[in-house]
């Protein structure tokens, strides 16, 4: 877009240009009205005129003296012409410039796609405060070399196909690195079980790879947001994020160990795609017990439906239907949208609507994939707190703190992403990573590294409360800022120096939880 200044200054010029062809044909006419060499006609001088802009008109070839209009407008109609002659050059280089510019830019963001996610995902970019260049097509290392992909940080390859995103991950493969800082590769695939299995290939030093859906990012933040526990969940259409949210329920009970989640599957050929996932993937079969029905029958008690058509037409019926017959005092319908988003939204706003909710699912991956990794943790630090705390039986009226994060105060979530900025330093001092990855991968720390990363917590930890005014007591004391744990690791008994083991032992999870998976370095795929 052009800048006002810019706007500005060519106005002025086309207004000299008018000004100075006007005076010289006002100071040609003066000066040639008695002149028996050169012709007067209105014609002629015209022609005459024009000549000035190119510094060739004959009249004036004599060196004067002349009318003060003509003197005027024979420096100021080469002048104008200067002007014209660079901003030609400028228009007709800016894209060399600007490829230039790019191949120089470091610190950077590289997004390939013309897709509604591409554009979705610049604009979430942009709002976080990053650099982006923006890529239509990038099958070929050229390409990618002209957006200065050498010395950018991340690489989103969100076009609607998937071979053209992962010939461009290809591409990449093939740029050198002018920056020691490994490349962050994020490669859109339509299919989620697609993505999982080139999650596991094995890619040259330098590059981190993840191949994600927005269908399977979605549903990772649907079930994070709902947390829908102990109530009856039903899952209307087995589409992509159908499936990818029937696996994520999955992977939820199997992580927190509390049996099986119980799922009515509303789809007539549901049967079919539920025995390929208990085939695929072992830990379904054992964390989510399937009853699939061709037709949604609403049932009392509570309920939790998630309609998951790709045809957003039908998803936005089926889900006004649901919302229409299920418990009104208990019942909730998630419906997936992804261009339509908006048009639920306002339906739910201006409606009577109060059990109906929307999930756009490229907003929503959007957020997921530009936020940065300590964003991401402290997310998922928070969501352990929570778990924990209500494991022990705190209540909000007991702790304050156990509230979503969109309502935690400033000062905790600061707090959070301390905690969660620190994790990556941890790692590093024992020869460990964390890798994007949509999948849990199983890690477990050496009991040397266990004792040696929580006495850095504990030191951490005690460094941020005493920069916020606490101090030892023998009672912990919240008013008067006392806290009977500020005191060094080896003055600690053998309890509270468990809580730090307990931080560190909770990292694998706590990463998975922020879509990240622990490596040794050397081993950055399993």
């Amino acid at each position: 877009m052009t800048s006002r200044p810019a706007v500005l200054i060519r106005v002025l010029f086309a207004v000299l240009a008018v000004v100075s062809l006007v005076l010289g044909y006002v100071g040609l006419a003066e000066y040639l009205a008695g002149s028996p060499q050169f012709a007067h006609r209105p014609i002629d001088l015209a022609y005459y005129d024009l000549q000035l802009f190119v510094i060739n008109s004959a009249p004036v070839s004599n060196g004067g003296p002349y009318p003060w209009p003509l003197e005027i407008s024979r420096f100021l109609t080469p002048a104008v012409t200067g002007y014209a002659v660079l901003e030609t050059a400028r228009l007709l280089f800016a894209s060399e410039i600007a490829r230039l510019r790019a191949r120089r830019r470091a610190g950077h963001i590289v997004v390939c796609g013309e897709s509604v996610a591409a554009r979705t995902l610049v604009a979430h970019l942009a709002d976080a405060g990053h650099r982006v260049v923006s890529v239509a097509s990038a099958r070929n290392a050229g390409v990618l070399n002209a957006a200065g992909l050498a010395r950018a940080t991340r690489l989103y390859a969100c076009a609607d196909e998937t071979p053209a995103n992962i010939a461009t991950v290809l591409a990449a493969s093939q740029v050198e690195r002018k920056v020691h800082t490994p490349l962050e590769i994020y490669a859109h695939v339509a299919d989620p079980e697609l993505g999982e299995a080139l999650r596991d290939g094995r890619w040259q030093a330098g590059l981190e790879v993840d191949f994600f859906s927005l269908d399977g990012v979605a549903a990772k933040e649907v079930v994070q947001t709902e947390q829908p526990d102990g109530e009856r969940l039903v899952v209307i259409g087995l589409s992509a994020f159908g499936r990818a949210l029937l696996l994520e329920l999955a992977r939820r009970a199997d992580r927190a160990g509390t049996g099986p989640v119980e799922v009515t599957v509303v789809d007539a050929d549901g049967a079919a795609a539920v025995a390929e996932l208990r085939a695929r993937h072992p830990f379904f079969a054992a964390s989510c017990v399937v009853e699939v029905v061709p037709v949604y029958h609403p049932e009392p008690g509570v309920h939790r439906v998630f309609v998951c058509h790709d045809d957003e037409e039908r998803a936005l019926r089926d889900g006004l239907t649901a919302a229409a017959t299920v418990d009104a005092t208990r019942g909730t319908v998630i419906v997936r949208m992804a261009q339509l988003a908006g048009v639920g939204e306002m339906i739910v706003q201006h409606g009577q609507e109060d059990r109906l909710r929307f999930v756009g699912v490229l907003d929503m991956a959007s957020v997921y994939l530009s936020e940065r990794i300590t964003d991401s943790l402290a997310r998922a630090v928070h969501r352990r707190y929570l778990r924990d705390q209500q494991a022990l039986g705190q209540t909000r009226a007991t702790n304050p703190s156990l509230v979503n994060w969109d309502d935690l105060p400033e000062t905790l979530r600061e707090a959070n992403r301390a905690q969660a900025g620190d994790i990556e330093r941890k790692l590093e001092l024992v020869g460990c990573a964390a890798v994007p990855s949509l999948e849990e991968a199983p890690f477990t720390f050496e009991p040397d590294e266990i004792e040696r990363l929580a006495v850095i917590e504990h030191e951490r930890w005690m460094k941020e409360r005493q920069a916020d005014g606490w101090r030892y007591g023998p009672v912990r004391d919240n008013e008067r800022k006392l806290h009977p744990d500020l005191r060094p690791w080896s003055q600690l008994g053998e309890e509270e120096r468990q809580k730090d083991r307990n931080v560190v032992l909770s990292l694998p999870t706590v990463l998975a939880d922020a879509g990240y998976k622990i490596v040794r370095r050397g081993q950055r795929r399993r």
